[in-house]
């Protein structure tokens, strides 16, 4: 097991930094929203101290450039991750024809409508009902996966009955895929404020590639835990239902 986990991080690094070369313009679909929002941060002058980062970080300008990088950052996530399965399975990871769209919606649906029952609830049984409910839909996950790739597994109910003993795999690759570029993203910032500005481009320019890694990664955590639960040579026909 030490071994088998050991050998999926290293695949997970190992794609996720062969992704620049393999398919840059993945990488391009975040680096480059994050880039202007840079560009945006220092004509702004939000490097020249803590107290000017602090004024503009609730900017309306500068959030409608935020919405754009994590839009630009969902995306390219899930395309690093369809990249990696076409690569497996074949297919082409930037035609959108072979996502399963039904079970992807249906999967979307539950997993973010379900939690929010707890809202019916007040007091102590909101917050256990919250908590319960938000464990109970993360198998979902594996069926928004397979539904991405355009794969035949699994459905919702296999998902929900063996879904939880192939989740821990997948968390562990999606923290090792955040925390790493994550501490770097926010180390950059800290470093760039009070700098004088042509060193706050050179770091803000690398900051945009490590926003990058991020989505680099954990396309690879997404592509890898999928793989690992559901093997490519082992995939069966397709569900005739979304309930399946």
């Amino acid at each position: 097991m030490i071994r088998f986990v050991g050998r999926q991080l290293r695949e997970l690094y190992r794609r996720g930094f062969a992704l620049f070369l393999l398919a840059p313009v993945i990488i391009a679909i975040v680096v480059v929203p994050e880039f202007v929002q840079h560009w945006f941060e220092i004509r702004s002058s939000m490097f020249e101290s803590a107290e000017r980062a602090r004024a503009l970080a609730n900017d309306p300008q500068r959030w409608a450039f935020g919405y754009a990088k994590l839009a630009g950052l969902l995306i390219a996530m899930f395309a690093a991750a369809r990249f990696w399965n076409a690569q497996a399975r074949g297919g082409r990871w930037w035609d959108v024809r072979e996502i399963a769209w039904l079970r992807l919606g249906v999967a979307l649906a539950l997993f973010a409508l379900l939690p929010a029952l707890a809202d019916l609830l007040r007091g102590l049984a909101y917050w256990v009902a919250s908590i319960v409910l938000s464990i109970a839909v993360l198998p979902l996950l594996f069926v928004i996966l397979g539904a991405l790739f355009g794969a035949q597994r699994p459905g919702l109910v296999e998902s929900l009955r063996s879904g939880w003993r192939r989740l821990p795999l997948l968390v562990l690759l999606l923290v090792a895929a955040y925390l790493p570029p994550m501490a770097a993203h926010y180390g950059l910032h800290h470093v760039a404020r009070g700098l004088a500005t042509p060193l706050v481009w050179v770091l803000m320019t690398l900051d945009s590639l490590v926003v990058g890694l991020i989505a680099a990664f954990t396309g690879a955590a997404f592509a890898l835990a999928y793989d690992a639960a559901w093997p490519p040579a082992t995939s069966t026909p397709a569900p005739s239902s979304p309930l399946s």
